[in-house]
């Protein structure tokens, strides 16, 4: 990769943190068991409670290759991952990988995935294969095209690791549970589209980096587990049904075509129905009224509601403003 500033890192990785510290921890031990000196951290914490904060900040005090970033509210998945965009192109990173803070890498994935950015310059974002926990069946091979209202289905998903591919393969959408980006891409493409604030944001951006010319790849040799929505509940919840409707809806506004369009106009009735018959027999019905008004905020492009994503501001703290806590660069590299 050429767009690595002299000094830069070669990889800058972004996580979030949202009242979810286990989780956050834990991620951070799984970079550090495998990371070599030319890739960094930045940890965005989302607006947490203080004293979920002050456990990231004890477990990253002596860690001077990660950086903590305290937004004063949650940002979402969106604002929180460009506020560490921004700063990783400052530092003059040649990529920048999104990772969930309740995935966990496996020995050998940075590198696999950054060497084939070096092999293949018009591969601009690159995945690993995406595992469940256990690591015994696949989550995730990328994301593929479906015509109904999800518009984008998990590729491979529930199969044996067994039946993985062996080679890098083109994908029709990444996912951003982890994903990695040239600096080059942020660049033209730009950043993730903050009108999204979670859910379908990286489809969002594999159309826009597609449309720009950049292929989206998968690498199988490079592993991640994922522990499956620790942010949001996981789950068919209310705050997840919410922004997963919304999100869907969005998208169909902005990027999709007229395929999708139809499916979606057919599909997501259809879902809504059967979901409404098995959520209320199980008591969740209120999931499926968050689903619903998540599809009408995303076709009017409306704002998130707060009733369903709590925006905690934190005290004593102007609105807006972000404070770095921890910074590697003013630090002697580990």
């Amino acid at each position: 990769m050429t767009d690595r500033s002299p000094a830069g890192p070669r990889l800058v990785v972004v996580t979030l943190n949202w009242n979810g510290a286990d989780d956050t921890i834990a991620c951070l031990e799984s970079i550090e068991a495998c990371r070599s000196d030319s890739i960094e951290v930045i940890v965005v914490d989302n607006g947490s409670d203080d004293d979920d904060v002050m456990r990231v900040v004890q477990a990253t005090f002596s860690k001077r290759w990660v950086t903590l970033v305290r937004n004063p509210e949650n940002l979402g998945f969106t604002g929180g991952s460009n506020v560490g965009i921004a700063i990783a192109l400052e530092r003059g990173a040649a990529a920048v990988m999104l990772l969930n803070n309740d995935a966990r890498v496996e020995p050998g994935a940075f590198e696999v995935l950054l060497d084939h950015l070096d092999e293949n310059p018009e591969a601009g974002l690159v995945s690993p294969l995406i595992l469940d926990e256990f690591g015994e069946r696949i989550w995730a091979a990328g994301g593929v095209r479906a015509r109904r209202e999800v518009v984008c289905r998990l590729g491979a998903a529930r199969r044996p690791v067994a039946d993985a591919p062996a080679q890098p393969f083109p994908a029709y959408a990444l996912i951003g549970c982890a994903i990695v980006v040239r600096a080059a891409v942020l660049r033209s493409v730009g950043f993730l589209d903050n009108d999204y604030f979670a859910y379908l944001e990286d489809v969002d951006y594999s159309v826009r980096a597609r449309k720009g010319g950049w292929r989206l790849d998968v690498v199988p040799a490079a592993r991640v587990r994922h522990r499956i929505s620790g942010a949001s509940g996981g789950g068919y919840t209310p705050m997840r049904s919410y922004l997963l409707g919304r999100g869907t809806a969005l998208f169909i506004r902005k990027q999709a075509n007229l395929d999708q369009r139809a499916g979606f106009a057919i599909a997501a009735p259809i879902g809504l129905i059967a979901a409404l018959v098995r959520e209320t027999l199980r008591g969740n019905g209120p999931s499926v009224v968050a689903k619903m008004r998540g599809y009408v905020d995303g076709i009017l492009a409306r704002e998130v509601d707060p009733r369903y994503v709590p925006h905690r501001n934190i005290e004593d703290r102007p609105h807006g403003e972000t404070v770095i806590t921890t910074l590697p660069s003013s630090r002697p590299r580990a």
